[in-house]
């Protein structure tokens, strides 16, 4: 378990860095005069946090529990759903800057997350032993 989670948390921390600066780099240099509602740390902080504990939840099941963790996998992400409409309820809410640039800053990490979150919990739950 140790194990699983400090690799786990290795491969997160690499992916949201490599993930955070090509978003960075892109606002740079390609999308230098739009103003962005949340800034682009705030977004990937929100999506890193919510794929830590999904796949610990889904870990922590899968120990107990192992027909179960697909269900919680599906409840957190619908969980995750829900939160990103409470995060974007002020964007969305603010006229002037409800536009298709910023809810692309906001979904394209969103499903980026996701297929990481994914690739990893399909690996925790066809694990035979954690």
């Amino acid at each position: 378990m140790k194990s699983f989670f400090s690799s786990f948390l290795k491969s997160l921390l690499a992916f949201s860095i490599l993930l955070f600066s090509i978003h960075k780099l892109l606002d740079l240099f390609l999308i230098q005069s739009i103003e962005f509602y949340y800034p682009t740390w705030s977004v990937h902080l929100f999506f890193f946090i919510t794929t830590l504990l999904i796949v610990l939840l889904v870990v922590y099941v899968k120990q107990d529990f192992p027909d179960k963790a697909g269900l919680v996998f599906l409840g957190g992400s619908f969980m995750k759903m829900m939160l990103s409409l409470f995060f974007l309820i002020p964007l969305i809410r603010n006229k002037e800057m409800f536009n298709l640039v910023n809810i692309l800053v906001f979904f394209i990490p969103y499903f980026m997350y996701l297929a990481f979150e994914t690739f990893i919990v399909l690996k925790v739950i066809n694990k035979k032993g954690l």
